[in-house]
Formats: structure tokens, sequence, C-alpha cells
């Protein structure tokens, strides 16, 4: 005989807490300007932040394999979506957070870059699919983990 009691997951607030507390930001101390050497640039290649049930797992340039000491012209993009219980959410928590229930426009995820490539691979990057068309949105389930081959520029 089946359970037919609901299982429920973590709230949001359980998982930023768990993203807080298990990513903490590594804040890298800079020298001084010297002469000659010019300063870091910031990265930040989003245009804004992802949907609060997707979390970024990897997102890595692909090894060339003409010349394994330099990247291809691919990245590789591993997602996971969270699976939210919101039952038990409380009013103003703070923050802002939004869920698209799913659902993840890739073509308008990047700043200053084009999308050339999307290409559903598995999670070892070994074996690709049929890449979708530019401007797809891809859907991910809860709990699903989902990687991707993109060629940006």
């Amino acid at each position: 005989m089946m359970d037919s009691a609901t299982t429920s997951f973590p709230s949001i607030l359980s998982h930023i807490t768990n993203a807080i507390l298990n990513h903490e930001i590594l804040a890298l101390p800079v020298l001084p300007k010297r002469r000659g050497i010019p300063p870091l640039q910031t990265f930040a290649p989003l245009k804004s932040i992802l949907p609060c049930d997707f979390h970024l797992l990897n997102l890595r340039s692909i090894q060339s394999q003409q010349d394994p000491h330099s990247p291809s012209p691919y990245t590789a993009m591993i997602l996971h979506r969270l699976a939210l219980d919101c039952g038990f959410e409380a009013q103003n928590l703070g923050f802002n957070c939004t869920t698209t229930q799913g659902q993840l426009s890739v073509s308008g995820l990047f700043k200053n870059l084009d999308l050339q490539l999307l290409q559903p691979m598995s999670l070892t990057l070994m074996h690709a699919g049929t890449p979708l068309a530019n401007d797809s949105t891809i859907s991910l389930d809860p709990m699903e983990i989902s990687a991707f081959k993109l060629k940006l520029r």
C-alpha cells in the first residue's frame, strides 16, 4: 500500500541559508596598483540573478580536443533546479525572490555575449543531444540537474 502523505521539500529560505553557509563568498585581496601591471577587472557574465529555484553548479570552458592545454570555444553550463515547498513561508523575509516554474531563457542570461549554440549534454559532457534553437527556453523539473554546451560570442 502506498503512503498518501505528502512529502515536503525545504523552503526557499532554507535553500538560501544553505547556500550562504555552504558556499560562502571568498574575498581575495588585490595588490595595490604597480607600475606596468593592469588592475584586475571584475568578471560578471550574467545580466541578472537566476530565479530562486535555479542553482548554477558550474560554468566553465571546455578543454580543446586538438590542444589539451588550451580552451575550446565552447562552455559547459550545469544547472540544478531546486525543489521548494512554499507552504510554511513567512511574508516579508527581507529579500526579493522569484521563480519561473522551471523555465529559463538561456539567450537572455548573459550580458555582452551572444548565444551561438545551445546543446543539451549528458552530465559528464561526453554525450550530446540535439541542439536547440538559440532562443529556446529550457525547462527543468524540481531536483533535476542538466548540462548544456554553449558557444558564446
